[in-house]
């Protein structure tokens, strides 16, 4: 019984030993506690970052380009105090038809395989240069979750486009960067949401281009299909509409259609092809759309007189024709 009451007494006094420092332990976790909910989170010295889709997409571009050898392409402009992108590729030939100025679709870079690419790669062995341009984004996919209405959301549609300055500044720069080699005839060419900024950059300025080349074009979400599509009756110069026809597309390609229909000037070349029988074929539909826009163009630009003579042949009395 006495050894008994000796282990209780151990137990007892070991506690009131221990009782001093598991209080201070508790009383520091609270004290950090209140200090880390006390800290707000402008009061912390940690840096988020945000991404930036576009610039690294761009930066990927130009890694890819110098893996490839072909960074002389590259080229740097600045419009509107903002530096931009540019590929350009001379053409490749003894004399120069003129340059065409690409614009590639939203989310997308200058040098984009779908349409972008192939072209402006395959006009300069066709005495055309092409001029690429970087065109920001529209859908700012790292943005926030905007949750409050916006200011304008009661007043009627704008028939501008997001980023219309920046973009016609950059058509133009390209367009001065051209002249510093002599061009004086370019045709605007875009792809999808970069074909809306080609068509509203030569409806504002008639006498930029020679022609327009729509490709698969689409509306950005701020435009109506109708109101993007009237925008062909302020066009006074050829234009190949070459689109997809898919669900939702036809009615915007009739819209297209009846506005060409309606210019004042009924000389005027509109040329509407729809992409699907190219596709079909089983044939390479890039190498079939390089032709069609390739076509397009020695039929409805200014061509340069032949500089290199055929050679002459002598023709006897019975001479035959080896082509027949």
């Amino acid at each position: 019984m006495k050894k008994i009451n000796a282990i209780v007494y151990v137990i007892i006094a070991l506690l009131c030993l221990n009782t001093p420092s598991l209080l201070a332990e508790e009383s520091q976790a609270s004290t950090d506690n209140n200090n880390s909910e006390s800290r707000s989170p402008q009061d912390s010295d940690q840096e988020y970052v945000l991404p930036k889709p576009q610039t690294s997409r761009i930066e990927s571009l130009k890694s890819t380009l110098t893996l490839r050898q072909l960074d002389h392409q590259i080229q740097t402009l600045e419009a509107n105090g903002e530096s931009f992108l540019t590929l350009y590729n001379p053409s490749l030939t003894r004399s120069t038809e003129g340059c065409v100025i690409l614009l590639h679709s939203d989310n997308e870079h200058p040098d984009w395989p779908d349409a972008i690419g192939p072209l402006r790669n395959a006009l300069p062995e066709h005495s055309w240069c092409t001029l690429a341009i970087e065109v920001p984004d529209i859908i700012k996919r790292a943005a926030p979750v905007q949750t409050s209405p916006l200011e304008n959301s009661n007043n009627q549609e704008s028939t501008g486009l997001p980023n219309q300055a920046n973009v016609f500044a950059r058509v133009e720069a390209a367009m001065n960067r051209a002249r510093t080699d002599g061009i004086e005839q370019f045709v605007l060419l875009g792809y999808k949401t970069g074909a809306s900024y080609a068509l509203a950059f030569l409806a504002e300025n008639p006498e930029a281009g020679e022609a327009l080349i729509l490709i698969d074009i689409e509306s950005p979400t701020a435009l109506s299909d109708y109101t993007n599509a009237q925008k062909i009756r302020q066009i006074s110069k050829p234009t190949l509409d070459y689109y997809v026809n898919n669900n939702g597309s036809e009615r915007f390609a009739l819209w297209r259609k009846q506005a060409a229909n309606q210019r004042t000037e009924s000389d005027i070349s509109y040329i509407q092809i729809d992409a699907i029988p190219d596709r079909v074929t089983g044939k390479n539909s890039k190498q079939l759309l390089i032709q069609r826009v390739r076509g397009f163009l020695k039929q409805n630009t200014t061509q340069i007189t032949q500089q290199k003579q055929l050679p002459n042949i002598k023709k006897g009395l019975f001479y035959k024709s080896p082509v027949e």
